[in-house]
């Protein structure tokens, strides 16, 4: 019994974590282009430059290894909006597969 309490709240959970990353992946494009409109130059936020005003990355990680440079460029060469329209339907797939 607990286990299928769990399955649904994780899949529930999975499929709200789609729903807001679709949400905010649109808002982001409506304000870029309405940045675009106002000052003919479309800019948008990468990964990266997201997990450091959020705190989730620290810059101290990149400097500990010479490899993980690689991984810094591929971060900061991501759109937010991108990543986020990208992770929305793997979420929702996986909620599908968690409810069964």
């Amino acid at each position: 019994m607990l286990d299928t309490v769990m399955d649904r709240l994780l899949a529930n959970l999975l499929f709200a974590l789609s729903l807001a990353a679709i949400c905010g992946a649109v808002m982001l494009l409506l304000g870029g282009f309405v940045e675009y409109l106002q000052s003919d130059a479309w800019r948008s936020i990468s990964v990266l430059q997201f997990g450091y005003d959020t705190h989730l990355i620290r810059a101290q990680w990149f400097l500990a290894h010479d490899w993980s440079w690689g991984i810094h460029d591929v971060l900061e060469a991501i759109p937010l909006y991108a990543a986020l329209l990208g992770f929305a339907p793997v979420s929702w797939w996986l909620s599908g597969r968690v409810a069964r």
